[in-house]
């Protein structure tokens, strides 16, 4: 997603931007929050150098439809097949070969509840990064002031 906004202040790889609202953002309402509603200041990464008053292009990247499809669907079942695998290889090896369904059934519950837990710790240690910060990508003028 891309929008324009007026640079209010600098600092070292970062810059706060005043960023007017549009259609774009109509579900987000983080406008609401500021005095006349009709825009909100974010900070964004700064990799090319601005300064207060220049009118700016921010992109904001979000996560890829079809990997997250494939995290929150695919995983758990690729990990429930596993279990049940697992579960009937290791049953004859402790013993228990007539055991073998019911064993891989227990573990693909096991891997499939167990997939979520890794999907929760992957989330969160994506979370973390600046993967989906927005950040500017071009300075489209120089010295311009934005109405309230």
């Amino acid at each position: 997603m891309t929008e324009t906004g007026i640079v209010v202040q600098t600092g070292p790889g970062k810059a706060q931007v005043r960023i007017q609202r549009s259609e774009a953002c109509e579900g987000c309402h983080g406008c609401l929050m500021s005095e006349t509603g009709k825009f909100m200041t974010a900070d964004v990464i700064d990799r090319i150098g601005v300064s207060v008053g220049d009118e700016v292009s921010i992109a904001t990247e979000g996560a890829s439809p079809l990997k997250s499809a494939v995290l929150l669907f695919l995983f758990p079942l690729i990990l429930l097949f596993a279990g049940y695998f697992t579960g009937s290889a290791i049953a004859p090896l402790i013993g228990m070969p007539g055991s073998a369904q019911a064993l891989g059934i227990a573990c693909s519950a096991l891997f499939f509840f167990g997939s979520f837990g890794l999907l929760y710790l992957f989330t969160h240690r994506k979370s973390g990064a600046s993967a989906g910060a927005s950040a500017i990508v071009e300075i489209l003028g120089k010295g311009r002031t934005m109405e309230p």
